[in-house]
């Protein structure tokens, strides 16, 4: 690396691979890899435009990246540009992950936050240009990063490589990620991002602290936030009961599908179911937005998925031979998401089901999905949902969030419970750390039955609901949940009890 001396006073030029820039390279990647503007040609397709910093991304992680980045529906009409994000395996050996500290990113994953646009163009075959400005990143920060892109191309045009370098000199500046507050000067606004120990934390973003810096000009980010409020989602879903179905699946991490009309409703979705079960973690594959060509799918369709899945498609022939290779297996709970133009209803109309499944797969009307649910639906909170859709409530997002962290913090509760118990025995592994190792199903089935559950479950009788109380509570022990929520459990108390988790 090389000083450079002009008018604008000394500045570092970094070279690698024959490439200058007027910025650290590694501070940048401490970040993100790299942005990648991709556009599609009539004639052969999505491709690569333009990527910065060069990025020795493999060619099969090229492809992925430049096909994810479009929608895969056709629509003419479009006008606003779509934010949305999604997630890609790493096979980019040769891109160097930059993490000094916690949190470290995941080598495994690429996680791309992207900003599609379509604009007129009668010089085009199609009559419009599509274009895509894509920021990849090894840490799954979606909120922010799709806060960066779109700050990006709300100044200028999707593809810019002047102000794609102010973007990363900037960035470049930045201290590296690490947990709690960090104020980001980037293109003239001050950017304050929150960065909780964990990803499952629950309510991240939820209370907006004020600002002790005067010179904030933008609201603050959290990381792991959902990336869309309720307010803006909730009129997709097919029904407000929707709600319980979803967060029962989720919580055993079962395997869903949202369906939707295009890839940032889908993502939105995703984000959102994720964050509902919260403090427990969704322990199986996460995908906001996947299409045909992904590897993803044609693993799945080829061998059978290995894991449960939450994953968001917007190709309704994708679902025709995905729920096909499927076949005997233990269907998928699907949403497919309304156009949204309606208020939600508190049920599903069978009639408009049919109508808009048939909508989707003509000639293949998808019956009515019968899952067998344990929680009982709260109907006075349904009910107050419907009254803040009518009068756009604000508070609609937050009341959501917080009443299905509440249903979450009272199923774990026995568990916490349990576990008192345990450690009252001086359970310790020879470090002194604590040790879940013991774990005993069939005892804590039984102080289960002897100090009950606060969560209202279903059941005409105390007995009918004791059966589904134990039903859901015994297969949430023999699912991956309980073990990514233990190992939470674990992790966090081992950084809290060595100092690392701060005041």
């Amino acid at each position: 690396m090389t000083s450079v001396s002009g008018a604008m006073g000394e500045r570092h030029v970094e070279r690698r691979g024959g490439y200058e820039y007027p910025f650290n390279l590694q501070r940048f990647r401490q970040w993100a890899l790299a942005f990648v503007v991709c556009n599609f040609n009539v004639d052969i397709g999505p491709e690569i435009e333009l990527v910065y910093p060069e990025t020795h991304f493999s060619t099969s992680d090229l492809l992925a990246i430049s096909f994810n980045s479009f929608p895969e529906r056709q629509d003419s009409d479009t006008t606003a540009d779509l934010g949305f994000h999604y997630t890609i395996n790493n096979h980019s050996p040769d891109v160097q992950l930059q993490s000094p500290h916690p949190p470290y990113g995941s080598p495994s994953f690429l996680f791309a936050s992207c900003v599609f646009r379509q604009e007129a163009d009668r010089l085009s075959k199609r009559n419009y240009d599509q274009k895509t400005l894509i920021i990849v990143s090894h840490h799954e920060f979606p909120s922010f990063f799709l806060r960066i892109v779109r700050d990006i191309t709300a100044r200028d045009v999707i593809s810019n490589p002047d102000a794609l370098m102010a973007a990363c000199g900037q960035i470049a500046q930045w201290q590296p990620p690490s947990m709690g507050k960090q104020t980001l000067p980037f293109l003239g606004s001050l950017l304050e991002l929150h960065i909780a120990p964990h990803q499952s934390l629950p309510l991240q973003g939820l209370q907006i602290l004020p600002a002790i810096s005067e010179k904030l000009t933008t609201s603050p980010i959290y990381a792991y936030q959902p990336v869309a409020s309720w307010e803006k989602i909730i009129r997709y879903l097919p029904s407000l009961w929707d709600l319980y179905k979803a967060f029962e699946k989720m919580l055993l991490s079962e395997s869903v599908i949202v369906l939707a009309k295009n890839p940032q409703v889908c993502s939105e979705i995703i984000s959102a179911l994720v964050d509902l079960i919260r403090p427990i973690p969704y322990a199986g594959e996460c995908r906001p937005y996947a299409i045909m060509q992904s590897e993803f799918f044609a693993s799945n369709l080829e061998h059978g998925p290995n894991r449960s899945f939450v994953v968001g498609i917007t190709n309704p022939f994708l679902l025709k031979r995905l729920m096909a290779q499927l076949d005997g297996a233990k269907p998928p709970y699907i949403l497919y998401l309304r156009e949204g133009r309606t208020p939600t209803p508190l049920k599903v109309d069978k009639d408009d089901h049919q109508k808009r499944s048939n909508d989707e797969l003509p000639g293949s009307p998808v019956p009515l999905q019968h899952f067998k649910s344990y929680i009982k639906p709260d109907y006075s909170f349904l009910s107050s949902l419907e009254l803040m859709m009518t009068n756009n409530d604000p508070s609609l997002s937050p009341t959501i969030r917080r009443h299905f962290t509440y249903i979450a913090a009272q199923f774990l509760a026995p568990f916490n419970r349990y576990f008192a118990t345990l450690m009252s025995s001086v359970v310790t592994s020879p470090g002194g750390n604590l040790n879940y190792h013991n774990f005993s199903e069939a005892d804590f089935m039984k102080n289960l039955a002897h100090h009950g559950s606060s969560v209202p479950f279903k059941g005409n009788s105390a007995l009918a609901r004791h059966r589904s109380r134990d039903t859901l509570y015994l297969a949430f022990c023999r699912s991956a949940s309980f073990y990514s929520w233990l190992e939470m459990k674990l992790s966090l108390e081992k950084e809290a009890s060595a100092g690392l988790l701060g005041s």
